[in-house]
């Protein structure tokens, strides 16, 4: 008998560590007394099963991509909390490519670190923000347009800390119609390497290209083969590179609220081209910045959208995340914040989504005051600085990473 006892607990030993090898361990730590640690974690992370299975089975056979997209406001363009979540996961279950990018120099505006851009040529822009204008806005949150029939916008990836973002396979969102120029693709000595057009057969307002290598460099240059081309509309560009692993898109515009979106012409519609697993829905901030006033249609906004990027992925998953504190005017306390913060969680939990309280994670009520006296948030009040949102992108990944375990020890006992 306690032979057969013995036997048993060595085969229980063996069944936890073949879980426990599944899991992947986290710092946990961090250096800001401020930080709720026992506050990070998804909640209802039941939700995203679908979403923890797919990383378990891309980590474990290698062979898959799987696609996160991240919509948000400027927190999110400025790609510096995104962007560090991004390489801690491509770490973890490999690296797929840079994702979706927009060229936002060409547009006088802040792109992410993880690119570069610059043009030649006659460029306008549009930003989200400004609903009246003439220019549609499609996946990138910004649109790029121009008449010239030899315009260029010339593209650069950067690797940060050991990742590497050259790519070989490129989808464009474009506006794709009879009217639109032709674009050339070029290496960094002017050799062309592919051609995209509105004959390409692909679904609406996109065409995919395979380049004969990978490059962290190209050049795109419009080129008007008949009478009727005159204009070429450019709304991102999705950089892979042929690599099972992740694909982290994040996409974000200055100023950006929920009703911003949905009246965004192609953006739902194009979202569906990124197939993605799971969005990350990371608005509120500039709705929180109206305070005292807050649009009393928020909640039925947020349904609305959600409901629209479910016709066109039906099988993503959703996951929320709550702003963090800031003030209003630089220095006045923001009660918009909290108010914001509990819509967005009562939403989630109405409809059985997860989220991410990262409002208290950070500390709670006041909390700004610490991120502003560490030295983590800007002087605006609203904006943190580098290393603050690097803070930020590292407790979201330990919150997924909490969440992808407890799954794993769960499903693969």
């Amino acid at each position: 008998m306690i032979r057969k006892l013995l036997f048993n607990s060595v085969l229980i030993g063996i069944a936890h560590l073949a879980a426990a090898q599944d899991t992947i361990p986290y710092p946990g730590t961090t250096a800001y007394d401020f930080i709720r640690a026992e506050a990070n974690v998804i909640h209802n992370s039941v939700s995203l099963s679908a979403f923890y299975e797919k990383l378990y089975q891309v980590k474990k056979i290698k062979q898959a991509t799987i696609n996160i997209i991240q919509i948000g406001d400027s927190h999110t363009q400025a790609d510096f909390a995104s962007g560090t979540t991004r390489i801690l996961l491509q770490r973890e279950f490999g690296n797929a490519g840079r994702g979706l990018i927009f060229p936002g120099r060409v547009a006088r505006t802040n792109e992410s670190p993880t690119i570069y851009s610059s043009s030649t040529g006659s460029w306008e822009s549009k930003r989200i923000i400004y609903v009246n204008q003439s220019m549609p806005i499609g996946l990138g949150a910004m649109t790029l347009h121009t008449t010239d029939s030899k315009a260029s916008i010339l593209l650069k990836t950067k690797p940060l800390e050991n990742i590497n973002y050259a790519f070989n396979k490129l989808t464009f969102f474009f506006q794709k119609d009879f009217s639109s120029y032709n674009l050339v693709v070029k290496d960094s000595i002017g050799q062309y390497l592919a051609y995209v057009g509105p004959y390409t057969l692909e679904d609406s307002n996109t065409s995919r290209i395979q380049l004969p290598f990978a490059t962290n460099l190209i050049e795109i240059q419009t080129l008007q083969s008949t009478p009727s081309q005159n204009q070429f509309t450019l709304f991102g560009i999705n950089l892979e590179n042929s690599n099972p692993g992740l694909l982290y898109h994040a996409i974000g515009g200055n100023g950006a609220k929920v009703k911003h979106y949905l009246k965004a012409a192609f953006f739902t519609e194009q979202t569906s081209e990124l197939t993605p697993d799971l969005f990350i829905i990371s608005l509120g901030t500039n709705e929180a910045v109206d305070h005292p006033y807050v649009d009393p249609n928020f909640t039925t906004q947020l349904d609305t959208f959600v409901e629209q990027l479910k016709v066109k992925n039906p099988n993503a998953q959703f996951l929320f995340t709550t702003p963090a504190d800031f003030y209003k005017k630089k220095t006045r306390r923001n009660p918009g914040v909290e108010f914001i913060r509990n819509k967005i969680i009562e939403y989630a939990d109405e409809h059985h989504y997860g989220y991410w309280d990262l409002y208290t994670v950070g500390g709670g009520t006041h909390s700004a005051d610490l991120w502003k006296k560490n030295n983590l948030m800007q002087n605006d009040g609203i904006h943190f600085t580098k290393e603050g949102y690097h803070l930020q992108g590292r407790l979201f990944y330990e919150a997924i990473l909490k969440g992808y375990n407890e799954y794993v020890l769960y499903r693969y006992p």
